[in-house]
């Protein structure tokens, strides 16, 4: 470990690779309560020094920083420590960056980690802002710079993350008109059902018309045409008409059941109504932004992504790729696969956890997306899965390898003025093949 000293202020010193060893830092741990915040200064030794409670306004807590930035010495950096830029915290963060403070994050998982090693409290507002500042003194893994997004980064991080939430929703709700459906009439979701697919806008506007096909039975077989024709229903409507007509006829349920589900069924359509146009309405704001953004637009070059893709990769990633790694920033995506061998026996590598699962689920159905769109990928991909042979799943270990291979391009378009130019990946590949069958050979005649 690095050493560490105290100066005749009292300020901490903490030497980093490339950072001047005379810099004098200071380090404040926070806690965010829903009605307060708890702040603890550390001393120089990395004890606790000075504890306090702030109100959660933003004018309380600007006080509270201003405060503890004057009490230091000229020429001391203050750096605080949250376990989240969001939520509890975005007030305490915001207010931070304005005013020029440092902010380190930590892994909520890592400090519950660390809070063994400490052997603290289970969970105690005061201790777990030590504990957040503790993490910083030692300089524990789980424990980062936090980076300081643009706005218009901040926007598509947000929109990508609602459009997730509301995508989630939709499925739920989807899932339970399927449970309803079972109950209902199980023989609309068989393979030969020739009527409506249950999912589809045909089955939900003739739900949002005769809430659980009541009434359905009495209905002309021209209204339900009508109704399957304004939703736009590909199949013939005639065809469909009289078999829900026939299905209504046999449905046995009371009167009071029957009422209570087309009660249901009539929240659940209106809900995955509501939803659809929510996730239109958001699906153009993101491509709007997109197609603003410099960077998002040489990422849409790319096979397989879309302006989803590209608005993640935005939001969730560029900020932080401005100051990891190549590597860093791929571990972070869930695409490093991490060694657990143990001994002779061992396990099989899996890839890192507690990562950002938005971004490794985005990265997998670009790459899924891009076999379909590029020879070059889908070469790679068939490589990788005939490399994996024996493996339980080997396509969708095939699909990371490729994930993590077209990850390299775009870290590279992120952070750099590079553009994307089909043509020499496809020459820079069949160059690499060329030279690793000339090697082959000569092992050979050697």
């Amino acid at each position: 470990m690095a050493n560490r000293g105290k100066t005749a202020c009292g300020e901490t010193i903490l030497p980093e690779a490339g950072m001047d060893e005379t810099l004098k830092k200071r380090i404040i741990g926070v806690d965010s309560g829903e009605e307060e915040h708890s702040m603890v200064v550390l001393e120089g030794d990395g004890t606790a020094g000075a504890w306090q409670s702030v109100g959660n306004s933003c004018v309380e807590v600007r006080k509270a920083l201003e405060s503890l930035r004057r009490e230091m010495s000229r020429g001391t950096v203050l750096q605080l420590v949250v376990d989240s830029r969001r939520s509890l915290n975005a007030v305490v963060v915001r207010v931070a960056i304005e005013l020029g403070l440092e902010v380190w994050q930590v892994n909520p998982v890592a400090v519950e980690r660390f809070r063994e090693v400490e052997g603290q409290p289970r969970k105690d507002d005061d201790q777990d802002a030590f504990l957040n500042a503790r993490m910083r003194y030692m300089g524990a893994q789980g424990c980062r710079l936090l980076a300081d997004p643009r706005p218009q980064e901040i926007q598509l991080c947000r929109l990508t993350r609602l459009h997730t939430r509301l995508t989630e929703q939709r499925t739920t709700a989807l899932n339970r008109i399927r449970s309803c459906l079972v109950e209902l009439s199980p023989e609309v979701l068989r393979r030969d059902w020739e009527g409506p697919m249950w999912k589809s806008p045909g089955m939900r506007a003739v739900l949002q018309r005769w809430p659980a096909f009541d009434g359905l039975d009495r209905a002309r077989p021209s209204s339900i045409e009508q109704v399957l024709r304004k939703a736009g229903s590909r199949r013939p409507v005639d065809v469909q008409a009289r078999v829900l007509k026939e299905v209504a006829k046999r449905i046995h349920l009371t009167e009071g059941e029957r009422e209570i589900m087309s009660l249901e069924l009539k929240v659940l359509v209106d809900e995955v109504q509501w939803l659809n146009e929510s996730l239109t309405d958001i699906d153009h704001r993101i491509r709007k932004q997109v197609l603003e953004h410099p960077i998002a637009r040489k990422l849409l070059d790319m096979p397989g992504v879309g302006p989803f893709v590209a608005a993640v990769l935005i939001g969730e990633l560029l900020p932080l790729a401005r100051n990891l790694t190549e590597a860093e920033a791929a571990t972070y995506a869930g695409l490093t696969p991490l060694s657990r061998k143990s001994g002779k026996g061992g396990k099989r590598p899996r890839l890192a956890r507690k990562v950002n699962k938005r971004l490794t689920h985005a990265l997998y159905l670009s790459a899924v997306s891009a076999r379909k769109g590029s020879v070059l990928d889908a070469t790679y991909y068939t490589k990788q899965v005939q490399n994996h042979a024996g493996h339980p799943v080997p396509h969708i270990v095939a699909n990371i390898a490729l994930a993590r291979q077209r990850f390299k391009v775009m870290y590279k378009l992120l952070t750099s003025d590079a553009v994307y130019d089909e043509e020499i990946l496809i020459a820079s590949y069949l160059d690499r093949r060329g030279r690793a069958s000339a090697a082959h050979h000569q092992s050979h005649a050697a």
